[in-house]
């Protein structure tokens, strides 16, 4: 056995983190909904304790052990995508392909761990911060609706949710409802500043087609990822581009119905 396919990146800021996963570019599989963990085992006091030691153990060594341990003596395939510190925000497996964290939803969600064993531990401070600020990103970077919940099918799931677990994960005392609004809250104080540009800049000389680079590409409202998902285009699918708008430093195309990100569309020549 091998240490499975790892990314072993650990961003201390969203902003960090908002970029790399900005910078995802997905095949046929893409993430349905986002599916919440805790690790149990190390709990909080057992991490802290790791950073006191004369050699600390970094998270970015954890997911080195992490990938080692479940592909050497798991012999699993790949594990959760992500994984929650008080400190960072780390990325495991590849947050392209199928990860391992719950039975039923390896094959449609991504796997968030945070380190914590809430059973037992408060669901509070740094670590819960770190936790409603991660999610804010997975779901603003990847226009994933946090609500309504259907098993399987989307809104945020917990572990627990898992018909084929008797586990409690992420723990008894991680409430949804208030992580969800937690979360909503936190995207919405992300996005201030974050706004279309008030005309879409025409395009010089002649309209433009493009070929959609990744399945599921959402279209929006607006030039914004927090503006509602107006479709989606299958990676393939050919689009007229009429116009263009800055976003910040991200760049977005103006299409039949809304916006695309222009990330994912090989303009031709």
């Amino acid at each position: 056995m091998t240490a499975i396919p790892f990314v072993g990146k650990c961003f201390p800021t969203a902003a960090g983190f908002l970029a790399y996963l900005d910078g995802l570019k997905f095949g046929a599989w893409r993430p349905r909904f986002v599916t919440m963990h805790h690790t149990g085992a190390p709990n909080l006091k057992t991490w802290r304790g790791w950073q006191t030691r004369a050699k600390p153990v970094t998270d970015e060594q954890w997911m080195k052990n992490l990938a080692a341990y479940y592909g050497n003596e798991m012999g699993w395939s790949a594990g959760p995508q992500f994984f929650f510190t008080p400190d960072h925000f780390c990325v495991l497996s590849p947050p392209t392909g199928r990860g391992v964290h719950a039975v039923s939803f390896n094959a449609m969600s991504w796997g968030v761990e945070c380190v914590g064993d809430f059973d037992v531990e408060k669901f509070e401070g740094p670590v819960r911060d770190k936790y409603i600020e991660g999610l804010a990103c997975l779901h603003i970077a990847s226009g994933l609706p946090l609500a309504p919940f259907e098993r399987g099918v989307r809104g945020l799931h917990f572990h627990r949710d898992d018909p084929k677990t008797t586990k409690t994960c992420p723990g008894k005392n991680v409430d949804k409802a208030a992580v969800i609004r937690e979360v909503q809250a936190c995207m919405l104080a992300m996005s201030e500043g974050d706004q279309p540009d008030e005309k879409v800049r025409p395009v010089a000389k002649k309209e433009r087609t493009g070929t959609v680079n990744t399945d599921g590409l959402n279209v929006r409202a607006d030039a914004s990822g927090k503006a509602p998902s107006v479709k989606s285009l299958r990676k393939g699918a050919t689009v007229t581009i009429t116009g263009e708008a800055m976003n910040g430093t991200t760049k977005w195309l103006a299409v039949a119905g809304g916006y695309v990100s222009a990330a994912y569309v090989d303009i031709r020549p």
